[in-house]
């Protein structure tokens, strides 16, 4: 268990970022975020070494270190391209050694910005993807599973995943094989709207992202409906100047889906605090 906070104020989660620098534990703090499930990246700055927490002991930090991915595939920016079993197996030792508090594993590529209804190339097939399931369970670890589309999602919950990160293209048999399993769910909704913000983006694409989000929040409130068991990720790389206001309308997105304000808060905390298993 990871030791509960002691600052004032509500207990709010984010169970879904990206620590990048120091700094970015700094941009934590000004939020008011009492903990954040640091989903990892190659090349960052900054090494946990208080078991899960910043040296200061506060916010409270669970970090993957970094993600674990299918070579060829998408994530080698967010960390080690595996392919056996062998590779699979001295990677999980290799994050559990340099205190990882779980571990992320690239179940799908992302949310296509260029074709409508297309996630991108990726990810493990659902042998590997038990496989390594059961390899961070020997070492105590739960695993949090990237997983766009609903092959991915479905691999993932079959493998016995801790939690489906993003999950678009959520459908309601997965869901609730979800509730039954009580597997999470951290959609990251701002990340998708972020990105459909971009000028970049097509008119066209842009209207079919946009269906796809109105999709993915109403799928939330069914969750809720049904009992999975949720928590707000923003999936914010930190340090980040915005982050507050990006955490915020996180939550706003929930709301969205018929969520109460109250429940809302209850997710942020308590169902983020059941997710990194905070007393």
């Amino acid at each position: 268990m990871v030791p509960s906070s002691h600052r004032a104020g509500p207990l709010l989660v984010d169970a879904h970022v990206h620590i990048k620098t120091p700094e970015g534990i700094t941009s934590i703090v000004t939020a008011g975020i009492t903990a954040v499930r640091d989903a990892g990246m190659k090349g960052r700055t900054w090494q946990d070494t208080d078991g899960n927490r910043s040296p200061s002991g506060h916010p409270i930090i669970l970090s993957a270190e970094w993600a674990l991915y299918q070579k060829g595939g998408y994530g080698s920016l967010l960390g080690a391209g595996v392919d056996t079993r062998d590779e699979i197996k001295s990677e999980i030792l290799k994050l559990k050694d340099s205190g990882a508090g779980i571990i992320k594993v690239i179940a799908s590529g992302l949310v296509s910005l260029l074709e409508p209804g297309l996630v991108t190339r990726g990810g493990f097939n659902r042998e590997k993807l038990a496989f390594i399931v059961r390899e961070a369970r020997k070492l105590d670890l739960h695993v949090m599973a990237h997983a766009n589309g609903i092959s991915a999602i479905r691999a993932s919950v079959e493998a016995g995943v801790r939690s489906i990160e993003h999950g678009f293209f959520m459908t309601m048999p997965v869901l609730e094989e979800m509730a039954k399993r009580e597997i999470f769910w951290t959609p990251t909704v701002g990340a998708l709207v972020r990105a459909a913000d971009s000028p970049k983006i097509s008119t066209g694409m842009k209207r079919s992202l946009a269906e796809l989000i109105d999709g993915n929040i109403r799928m939330i409130g069914k969750a809720h409906g049904i009992g999975v068991p949720l928590a707000v990720g923003t999936d914010c790389v930190l340090p980040d100047p915005h982050y507050e206001k990006k955490y915020k309308a996180e939550l706003t997105y929930f709301e969205q889906a018929g969520i109460s304000h109250g429940d809302t808060l209850k997710i942020a905390g308590e169902g983020g605090s059941e997710l990194l298993e905070i007393e």
